[in-house]
């Protein structure tokens, strides 16, 4: 059994936690059994400054609380052009005297509305060091500089910004969630919501939201089965991504249509809009009428569960994917040229660019490299379609397919051809106005989902 377990901290006061238990409503699935996962929304509030960041060291993880640490000292460190703080927990972290006066928070430096520096770059010294430095109170330490000018820097603050060998500390971006891989495994305990929820709760949207950023694919049932209500649940979140396809998309099959998904063979794993340079993150697929028949299951696959298991199992192959640029093309006249396997500056898979149907014939790369690329590419889709990482259930009409476009690929199995069989309507959201949507939700139900954390019981 899976839960999600959501610890958040007013200022001074004791961790409040909530226990996300599964519970066994009905998604609107069929042949298959599905349980998901609820968030329960704790009752504290209050601005949470008790940041915890993760180093790696010797010995193991190690944690440190900037609201436990203090500053013991201060040192200036002319020679280096340093400021070293030794912390009442324990050991010393050093400070660039540029960076510091960069960023300076008081009123005239820094905007705290806006989180933002309002001083002139042409203004900042590089030269700049300080006259003095003292401790205050042990939580912070006072920088007068040589222009006279005086920065005040909590502990608090400057603990997580501290500066770490790569080795030694890796500061992941804190905007974003972690995303935990998976296998078929996640069809016993599905992600998933309620559309009525989500359109008149805003607990129940930020739920959906913590979902689907953890796992990459929540399924929302309770729509009416009619057009127009993914437009609707798109825009109670944020704003719809436009795409040549327009805002919103139906999908029936078509005579001489522009994309296979109009045609009622098998629609390959995939992830939409390869093509394009910013591809839309969110994907809302929902299912109006379904084929009755044999044939028209859908099949959902975690491209990165997939990406991590080729780089521990096959890393020569997965160096190829995600170093060799491929062209994607689609008749509109759109193309893009990016690995099919993108990674961010962590080293961390970022984007998957998967569709069969819209790579290119053209392949920029040595004539001698094409066979290995071929050989990489075949063993990650096996991974993909593998039984063991891939889901396949068959939709039935007022449910709807979230999830990112950016780590999941998703198909269809074929079904006999015939005008109205299947009636399917989509758009698109962008991760940035998705997690906005949640930051701003976080602010008003006093939740912080970076202490959300998934966990097997």
């Amino acid at each position: 059994m899976y839960a999600l377990r959501v610890a958040t901290r007013a200022v001074g006061r004791v961790a409040a936690t909530g226990t996300l238990q599964p519970t066994r409503a009905a998604v609107g699935l069929v042949r298959l059994p599905l349980r998901g996962v609820v968030t329960s929304i704790p009752k504290a509030r209050g601005r949470d400054q008790d940041l915890e960041i993760s180093a790696k060291g010797q010995g193991g993880e190690v944690r440190m609380q900037a609201a436990a640490a203090g500053i013991a000292d201060v040192t200036m460190k002319h020679d280096e052009s340093m400021l070293k703080l030794s912390w009442s927990t324990g050991g010393t972290d050093t400070y660039p005297y540029v960076w510091l006066r960069d960023n300076c928070q008081c009123p005239l430096c820094f905007h705290s509305g806006s989180r933002s520096r309002v001083h002139l770059i042409e203004e900042l010294d590089l030269n700049a060091r300080p006259r003095s430095a003292k401790v205050l109170g042990g939580q912070a330490v006072e920088v007068q500089w040589s222009d006279g000018h005086v920065s005040r820097y909590e502990a608090s603050w400057l603990l997580p910004r501290a500066f770490q060998s790569a080795e030694n500390y890796i500061r992941k971006p804190s905007y974003k969630l972690t995303p935990h891989p998976w296998g078929s495994e996640l069809m016993e305990d599905l992600p998933r919501a309620s559309f009525p929820e989500m359109m008149s709760d805003d607990a129940a949207l930020l739920k959906w939201s913590q979902q689907l950023e953890i796992f990459g694919f929540v399924m929302v049932s309770g729509a009416p089965a009619e057009p127009g209500q993914v437009r609707r649940l798109a825009e109670r979140i944020a704003f719809i991504k436009k795409t040549h396809y327009g805002e919103d998309f139906t999908v029936i099959v078509k005579d001489d249509p522009s994309n296979v998904a109009y045609l009622s063979g098998p629609l390959q794993l995939h992830a939409d809009l390869p093509y394009y340079q910013y591809k839309p993150g969110v994907q809302f697929i929902h299912c109006i009428k379904q084929y009755e028949g044999n044939g028209g299951d859908s099949q959902v696959t975690d491209g990165l569960h997939a990406a991590n298991l080729l780089r521990e199992n096959h890393p020569q192959k997965y160096r190829i994917l995600t170093s060799t640029p491929v062209d994607w093309f689609d008749e509109g006249g759109r193309e893009n040229h990016v690995f099919l396997c993108s990674t961010d500056s962590y080293g961390d898979v970022c984007r998957i660019n998967f569709s069969q149907p819209q790579r290119d014939s053209f392949f920029d790369i040595p004539a001698e490299d094409v066979a290995a690329w071929y050989d990489a590419m075949k063993t990650f889709h096996r991974l993909l379609a593998d039984p063991k990482n891939c889901l396949h259930f068959k939709m039935t009409p007022g449910t709807i397919m979230t999830f990112d476009n950016l780590r999941i690929l998703h198909g269809r199995t074929a079904y006999l051809s015939g005008y109205s069989a299947r009636h399917i309507e989509g758009c698109y959201v962008d991760w940035d106005e998705v997690r906005s949507r949640r930051h701003v939700l976080e602010k008003k139900l006093g939740v912080n989902s970076r202490r959300l954390v998934r966990r097997e019981e």
